[in-house]
């Protein structure tokens, strides 16, 4: 073995041991990319949805007209009960009393005499009549009669805002429930009666839409093959009240005027008894009427 190896001179400089292997320089890190702001897509998606909507907007489009009546299959309908009033010698009214769902009625029927209209202020102390009720509506504005009403061939007043109708030609009363019906040109024609009120019960069945409320209901009906009054005794809504006729066996019936009980009317016995008549200064009352 060579000393040489192993001798260091004074001016010699020897690295002891294994060499270090030289690192290696770290690669460069990549910065990472920068998201992309997502708002922009936002707002592209809201700008097209507000486009499309005002185009929705801008396109025509069929409008459906409200239903102001609620019995649409029945308003066309030309349905209609006549009832011949027999003139019978004596004549009179006869008055019973029923309970239906609670709600207390009283029956006015009539038995012989003739029936018409009457426009004005009732004469009480006329000992013909054996029944007597207000019948059609005034207006609120100017106390007219409110709807088509004809009083012996003449047209008083006109225009139907409700579908039920009462016509007496001759001897012979009509009621029902029709947009148009002829029973009002033969009013005229043949110097009858006529009039119009809220139809109740049509066809045994519902008529139209009646207001809400409560008050003394009243009803001119077609009732065990006869001509009949029914009212309320008590204050109840239109939708109760028609309920019960039906219930009763109503088949057709319009409204009359109510809140008090029935103007007047004779029993069997000859006995006269007096409803409480209201008295409006300014309305054009209006009055069907039953007279020996």
């Amino acid at each position: 073995m060579d000393k040489k190896l192993f001798d260091i001179d004074d001016d010699e400089i020897r690295v002891v041991g294994q060499a270090a292997p030289i690192e290696m320089m770290p690669q460069e890190r990549q910065e990472p990319q920068p998201k992309r702001p997502w708002w922009p897509w936002l707002l592209l998606a809201l700008l097209l949805v507000g486009i499309g909507f005002a185009l929705w907007q801008m396109m025509p489009r069929k409008s459906t007209p409200a239903s102001t009546y609620s019995a649409e299959p029945f308003i066309d309908s030309v349905q209609q009960v006549t009832v011949e009033v027999p003139a019978e010698a004596k004549a009179y009214t006869k008055v019973t009393s029923d309970s239906i769902n609670d709600i207390a009625l009283r029956i006015y029927s009539p038995v012989g005499g003739h029936v018409e209209l009457f426009v004005g202020r009732l004469p009480l102390d006329d000992q013909s009549i054996i029944l007597a009720a207000q019948a059609a509506d005034y207006r609120a504005d100017n106390g007219q009669i409110a709807g088509a009403f004809v009083y012996r061939g003449e047209l008083l007043a006109k225009g139907h805002p409700k579908y039920g109708f009462c016509a007496i030609i001759g001897d012979k009363l009509s009621m029902g429930m029709s947009q148009e019906t002829a029973m009002f040109e033969r009013a005229v024609e043949q110097e009858g009666f006529f009039f119009r009120q809220f139809s109740l019960v049509h066809d045994g069945k519902r008529g139209e839409n009646v207001p809400k409320g409560k008050a003394v209901r009243r009803a001119l009906c077609y009732y065990q093959e006869g001509i009949a009054i029914i009212e309320s005794q008590g204050r109840e809504s239109f939708y109760d009240f028609t309920g019960a006729l039906i219930d009763l066996g109503v088949q057709e019936a319009i409204s009359l005027v109510g809140n008090t009980q029935v103007s007047t009317y004779e029993d069997e016995q000859g006995n006269r008894f007096l409803g409480d008549i209201e008295e409006m200064k300014g309305v054009q009352d209006t009055y069907i009427v039953w007279r020996k």
